[in-house]
């Protein structure tokens, strides 16, 4: 049987024309969830995606030159602040399936205690839903994505079994697994949105490693080979490269109507509900700018909130060289996992935690990191490092940033190609993921050097961006717990912008498993 992407005929999905039930900006890990759901559920559904609907067969290539900025949201941004937001490449995806088509498929949960980050620890912000009301929609994403993984999770809440087992570990893992039982913490094959065994017609992973660049054998869960299909089978309509500008809003705060930009031409939506998915940035981007008399300071934005609480995860890279090849581009990046480090733990003076995992960068990013590693990784001394390439493998992790409300988008004067205005991100580290940082910092290097590496350099950085449309109560947030914007019955946002907080865990499955839970929502409302 053929995989649903290669089934699925382009010119025979649904084409409407007037007003729709949905209408959603972004077709990445929340947007693809809820055409999917709700066109089964019986929806008129249209979604907005700003850039190109790719396919795996023609478009994608296994090589990292040709495929970088296939995907990437490349508008020009305003940074600030003492650690600069990554922003483009693996960072804003574009392009039917979001960001998930460069995602490494970690798919993680985040734990309980990530919903309670306020009232455990005194810092940052509670969601206003429990991980109790979001578990039985991580496991329908589960099931649905046939998620790979270990046969019992070390650490965290009790959880059903996954789908699939897990990947087999590779030279990399053994090395850094050893690394780990000699510093005596304790590790485990991770869970991928990857498979390692045939699902509706997609074959088991390859180990091409070129996740990061759009996965060729269609292993990879990508949006664009699971849900999007689906989608459009059940009715869904896919409006790519459809760039939308602004969000119409009446004097009572109904939204009437998306205004986008497709080939030159300015066309509209109608619909009954609105749904935002275009990711943290430019959520935030679109509701600042679609202000009117009514809404001066921009829509859902009574409290103040649209566009704080960025956040990001302290995600160092820690490079080891060996004496021997170890070949780290030879199977998917994220395979090992460790999570002895995750949440708040006694003793340490910061709150929260992170997750270590292995991970792999081909030769272009790794070089561009060990430049990034410190002072005089350059000339000579940098091409001798760049002949070992084989010899090196690399640890990464995400580290848990809190919720602060310095940390924000605004908006600039300089308007885009399509008359909106650019965004400013402003983003710092605060002194707990400082301490954070210094202890992951201490602790990497240990476990690499107890796995005998010659030589270690630890290139900082951040990941995944969240927040920004925060979920809570009316006088401090941006949506409720059911994602509906406090001043506009008919608008909701669903994906990383209504984080509370980051956990030390990809987005991903929390987005989707959030996504899920607005559908039912919708659905049952309706």
């Amino acid at each position: 049987m053929p995989p649903l992407e290669k089934r699925l005929r382009r010119e025979d999905m649904s084409h409407y024309q007037g007003p729709v039930d949905a209408c959603i900006v972004g077709c990445g890990a929340g947007g693809s969830v809820l055409a999917k759901e709700l066109a089964e559920a019986g929806w008129k559904v249209v979604v907005l995606e700003a850039g190109p609907w790719l396919d795996t067969d023609a478009d994608l290539r296994q090589d990292e030159v040709l495929m970088r900025g296939k995907f990437d949201w490349t508008d020009r941004r305003v940074s600030e602040g003492n650690e600069e937001m990554i922003q483009g490449h693996r960072r804003d995806g574009t392009g039917v399936g979001g960001g998930t088509i460069h995602y490494g498929a970690v798919a993680l949960r985040l734990w309980p205690e990530d919903f309670e980050r306020r009232s455990r620890d005194g810092v940052g912000r509670d969601w206003p839903i429990t991980y109790n009301e979001l578990e039985p929609y991580y496991d329908r994403v589960e099931r649905e994505l046939k998620l790979s993984g270990p046969l019992q999770m070390p650490w965290g809440p009790k959880r059903t079994k996954y789908p699939q087992g897990p990947h087999h570990l590779t030279a990399r893992d053994t090395i850094v697994a050893d690394g780990f039982d000699k510093c005596g913490y304790r590790w485990t094959p991770n869970a991928l949105a990857i498979l390692v065994g045939e699902h509706d017609g997609r074959s088991p992973c390859m180990n091409y490693g070129y996740c990061q660049w759009g996965c060729k054998s269609r292993a990879k869960s990508s949006m664009h080979v699971t849900y999007v299909p689906k989608a459009v089978r059940a009715g869904a309509e896919i409006r790519d490269q459809a760039r939308v500008t602004f969000i119409e809003s009446d004097t009572g705060g109904r939204i009437t109507g998306i205004t986008y930009q497709k080939a030159g031409v300015e066309q509209r939506v109608e619909a009954s509900v609105y749904i935002l998915s275009a990711f943290c940035v430019e959520n935030s981007r679109l509701l600042l700018h679609s202000a009117t008399s009514h809404f001066p300071d921009g829509l859902a934005n009574g409290a103040g909130m649209v566009g704080r609480g960025i956040m990001a995860h302290v995600a160092d890279g820690f490079f080891a060289r060996f004496s021997y090849p170890v070949h780290m581009w030879s199977t998917s990046p994220g395979t090992l996992l460790s999570q002895e480090h995750y949440g708040t733990q006694a003793g340490r003076t910061f709150a929260g935690g992170w997750s270590w995992m292995t991970s792999v960068l081909f030769p272009g990013e790794f070089g561009e990191a060990l430049v990034k590693a410190g002072a005089g990784m350059w000339g000579e001394r940098l091409m001798k490092q760049l002949e070992q390439y084989p010899n090196f493998t690399l640890l990464g992790e995400e580290g848990e940033c809190l919720w602060y409300e310095d940390n924000r988008v605004t908006l600039t004067d300089e308007l885009d190609q399509f008359g909106v205005p650019r965004a400013k991100v402003s983003f710092s580290f605060h002194e707990n993921e400082t301490r954070m940082r210094q202890e992951i910092y201490r602790v990497g290097r240990q476990v690499l050097e107890a796995a005998g590496a010659e030589e270690v350099f630890v290139s900082q950085g951040n990941d995944h961006t969240m927040g920004g449309c925060v979920m809570g109560n009316s006088g401090d947030s941006v949506v409720d717990r059911d994602l509906r914007t406090h001043q506009h019955e008919n608008l909701y946002i669903c994906d990383a912008s209504v984080f509370a907080s980051s956990g030390g865990a990809q987005p991903s499955q929390t987005i989707m498993a959030l996504a899920t839970r607005l559908a039912d929502h919708l659905v049952k409302s309706r």
